[in-house]
This record gives C-alpha cells, sequence and structure tokens, in this order.
C-alpha cells in the first residue's frame, strides 16, 4: 500500500511540474517610434525590409546590411512573443527566430546579447553609415554586443552573402503577414 502511494505521490508531482513548465518567449526588443522609415505597422516594414533585402547578397552597403539585421533580429522576437502573430505558422515564426541566431553569428553578434541591445546598435549603426559619420561608425563597432573586433564586423557587413534559405522564410512570412493583414 505504501509502495502504491509513493508511486502516485511521485507520478502526481512529476504531472504537476510537466503542467508548470512553460517555454519562455524569446528576448524580444521594442522598436522605437519612426524607426526604419515608417509612422505606420512597423512590424510590416520590418519585414518588408529584411524580405527585400535579403533576396540578394548585401555587399559595400554596411549601412543597408546593419538595416535590414535589425529588421530581422527584431522579428525574430516579435513574432514569436506577441499575441498578434499567434495564428501565423509556427515554423515560419520558429525560422526567423532561427535566423536571428545565425545572422548574430555571422556578424559576430553574441549569441546572449539583449535583443534591445542588438535593435538599438544595428538602427544606429545603419543610420551612422548612412551619415557617413565615421566616429559613431567606429564607437558603434566597438559596442560590447560584438565578439569579434571592430574591423572584423565592418568587413562581415560589408558582405552579406545571399542565402536561399533566409530568403525563403522572410519571403514567406512577409506574404503570410500580408495576408493576415489585409484579407477581408
Amino acid at each position: 500500500m505504501r509502495k502504491r502511494l509513493a508511486t502516485f505521490a511521485a507520478v502526481s508531482l512529476l504531472a504537476l511540474a510537466g503542467c508548470l513548465h512553460r517555454d519562455l518567449p524569446p528576448d524580444t526588443a521594442v522598436m522605437p517610434a519612426g524607426a526604419l522609415g515608417t509612422n505606420g505597422d512597423i512590424d510590416i516594414r520590418a519585414l518588408d525590409i529584411a524580405a527585400f533585402d535579403f533576396a540578394h547578397a548585401i555587399t559595400g552597403n554596411p549601412g543597408k546590411a546593419a538595416t535590414a539585421i535589425a529588421a530581422l533580429d527584431y522579428l525574430g522576437g516579435e513574432l514569436n512573443s506577441s499575441p498578434r502573430w499567434i495564428d501565423m505558422d509556427s515554423l515560419t515564426r520558429l525560422q526567423m527566430l532561427d535566423w536571428r541566431t545565425k545572422m548574430r553569428a555571422q556578424v559576430g553578434i553574441s549569441p546572449t546579447a539583449p535583443a534591445q541591445a542588438v535593435l538599438n546598435t544595428m538602427l544606429a549603426l545603419g543610420q551612422a553609415y548612412q551619415a557617413n559619420d565615421q566616429a559613431a561608425v567606429q564607437h558603434l563597432l566597438a559596442s560590447p554586443i560584438f565578439t569579434i573586433p571592430p574591423d572584423q564586423v565592418a568587413d562581415r557587413l560589408g558582405n552579406i552573402p545571399y542565402n536561399a534559405s533566409l530568403n525563403a522564410v522572410t519571403t514567406r512570412a512577409d506574404s503570410v503577414l500580408d495576408d493576415v493583414n489585409f484579407s477581408g
């Protein structure tokens, strides 16, 4: 009898522990107002940028690359944490999160860097490159979000190769967002 009671108690505790386990949403940044050149729907704008810019290699334009990476990093969190996107295909949402991780590794961003720090740094870097403000560029390239020296970050931002898988997921997510937001 005691053995049965002990077994029942153990099974009950395991079941209760399973009910308490929840996956936490990924670290998600808040996009600043007016970022990415829009005062409209920032999620749609971010995905349009990611889908368009990652449709081909980004070479010789590190500012454009930084802005596209900011959009991708933001969407990796936003699509997986905002209730707005709960009806989006989970595979697409997870692939966006996976590509956030892959792109961070590709350009030398720490995998543990807070999403808000990554977003703020990459947006500012894109603006600094666009304004040709070399002092700001050098300061931002030395940000603690990066795990490699500034010159290597700059080189990597200047040469983002085309990746068919990244292009496919950003294009698919962009078309899903259009369907979700513009269908009757």
